[in-house]
């Protein structure tokens, strides 16, 4: 008797779960059903919003357009319709008629910042449309191959004129110092470069500034992120990197480069040895390079990284000598040389500076101070300090208003040498005195 209740007990739960099943079969059915109605519904409101002689229709109603546009949203949030091509279908093709009347619109009034938010806003609602029914419709069993090249060819053409719009927005909003904007500007142009790049909708688009777009939007998105408060580093890299393979390598490697500034050396250092090699043979960012390798220089000079420091101060001699910052090659390394105490190196470097930028005074300043700091750890031999003597007095003829440069020196350097009425001369520059 206990396995027979135990029995009925157990068949009772089964048949309760069945039911329960059942009524949800049907209430799944009901709301399935439900769905493609409202689709249905709104692709006819659509088509009897739009003109069509037979009904005397010559303009867009957009009272019942609106309509519609309530309609198809419904379709694209219900998980039933979401993924009909046909939804995203309708819904390209109200936003289309939208898009016409806001076309008209802001060219009737073109500093109507409202207008123009609905304009974009619009244009990037066509384009994911048109991106979202092309790839359903791709996947659709009955579409014969000719209806898919027709239907590719319209949504495609449909998108281009939206999908510069976008272009457009995306460098406005790029260059802009507003958190929001720059966020647009980065939405835009990665959905602009997802059409182009991803989508099966553009990826057969010709058009002979195709490739112009691309790199702009490519930039205006590298610029956008940049901008961004709280981008993720490898966000910023990412972006950069793949705009290191447009004509604006150079753009590239310069913002990665300021961008670990006050960050971290190495890794700027490793974009500007980077971008140095990347631009080599481009005379039209020649400029640019000898800037990566000027600030490179400067930076490994003042890391102690000596033989990474003469390498590139090399490169700069060599490639860069008619730069107006090459002279800081010279300077440096001769620095390095004068603090380490090779002061014959250090006095040739800066005479070699001297022969080559004849107007700068610091060259010639240099020479002359390492030619005495020779004779100073050398034991004061007469050889030496007459170089030393040599070289200032040199300098007080070419910088004769400056007697802060060479006055002293002179000074000390007579009386060192047992020239006192010479020493006399220059005894009001000494500062011990004063």
């Amino acid at each position: 008797m206990k396995k027979f209740v135990l029995m009925m007990v157990s068949l009772f739960l089964i048949s309760g779960a069945y039911a329960q099943d059942k009524e949800a079969l049907k209430a799944q059915k009901a709301a399935q059903k439900e769905a493609e109605s409202t689709l249905k519904k709104a692709k006819n409101a659509y088509e009897m919003s739009i003109p069509n002689a037979q009904y005397g229709r010559k303009e867009t109603d957009f009272t019942r357009l609106a309509n519609a546009q309530q309609l198809i949203q419904s379709a694209i949030d219900n998980e039933f319709t979401k993924n009909e091509a046909l939804t995203w279908k309708v819904a390209a093709d109200i936003q289309n008629e939208y898009y016409k009347k806001l076309d008209n619109e802001v060219k009737a009034d073109p500093d109507n910042e409202t207008l123009q938010k609905d304009f974009i806003d619009t244009s990037a609602k066509i384009l994911t449309y048109c991106i979202k029914y092309d790839s359903l419709l791709r996947i659709q069993p009955k579409v014969k191959p000719e209806e898919l090249k027709a239907a590719h060819t319209q949504y495609q053409n449909m998108s281009v004129n939206p999908a510069i719009q976008l272009l457009q927005a995306a460098q406005k909003y790029s260059n802009s110092e507003s958190q929001e904007d720059l966020k647009k500007g980065a939405k835009y142009s990665t959905l602009f470069l997802y059409a182009l790049e991803e989508s099966e909708l553009m990826k057969d688009f010709q058009h002979a500034s195709l490739e112009d777009w691309r790199t702009y939007a490519t930039a205006f998105r590298a610029q956008s992120f940049l901008g961004i408060e709280g981008t993720p580093e490898a966000t910023i890299v990412e972006v950069y990197r793949k705009l290191m393979n447009t004509r604006y390598k150079g753009i590239a490697y310069q913002s990665l480069g300021n961008y670990y500034r006050e960050k971290d050396i190495a890794k700027q250092n490793q974009y500007l040895a980077e971008g140095i090699e990347a631009l080599k043979g481009d005379p039209e960012q020649n400029d640019l390079r000898a800037n990566f390798a000027i600030i490179l220089m400067q930076n490994q000079f003042q890391k102690g990284e000596k033989e990474a420091f003469k390498k590139t101060a090399k490169l700069i001699k060599e490639e860069f000598s008619d730069n107006s910052n090459a002279i800081n090659a010279y300077l440096m390394e001769g620095q390095m040389a004068f603090e380490d105490k090779q002061y014959d190196e250090a006095k040739a470097i800066f005479l070699e500076a001297k022969s080559k930028f004849p107007d700068e005074p610091k060259c010639l300043l240099m020479a002359a101070r390492s030619a005495w700091q020779k004779a100073i750890v050398g034991g004061s031999k007469k050889a030496d300090m007459d170089e030393a003597i040599r070289l200032f007095k040199q300098l007080e003829a070419e910088e004769a208003d400056d007697p802060e440069m060479w006055g002293e020196p002179l000074y000390i350097l007579y009386n060192n040498t047992q020239q006192p009425a010479l020493a006399a001369k220059y005894k009001q520059y000494y500062k011990a005195t004063k």
